[in-house]
């Protein structure tokens, strides 16, 4: 098993979510047993229970890993190795010398995504 990869608050959300359905799960196979169906909402409703206990999701594990070998640059960090040596050296920088640095590394990020973009879909 992996570490854990979804949030306090997503687990809640999936414990309650299960037990609101395996609840509803159970009161319905009492009035039709015969019917599949919600004994397939009440092993759901488990799995959701369990995600949540143990906040380990293995779907998102696994498109987690998908899009990080897809897209192996990270869209949420701004870091750049240019930027940040000279972040090092001037640590008294302007305000205008630190927006260039943001657009130089945005601009990277945009040439990185159309050479993904033309890997998926070369036309």
């Amino acid at each position: 098993m992996g570490k854990q990869n979804i949030g306090t608050i997503n687990a809640m959300v999936r414990i309650t979510l299960g037990l609101f359905f395996i609840t509803y799960g159970a009161v319905r196979v009492t009035k039709r047993p015969w019917s599949q169906r919600y004994w397939v909402i009440i092993l759901a409703s488990a799995m959701k229970i369990a995600e949540g206990i143990v906040k380990y999701c293995p779907v998102t594990d696994m498109v987690k890993q998908q899009v990080e070998t897809k897209f192996p640059f990270s869209l949420m960090t701004s870091s750049n190795s240019k930027s940040d040596s000279s972040s090092n050296e001037n640590s008294n920088a302007s305000s205008h010398s630190e927006n260039d640095r943001s657009s130089n590394s945005t601009t990277d990020k945009a040439e990185a995504i159309e050479k993904a973009a033309e890997n998926i879909n070369p036309s």
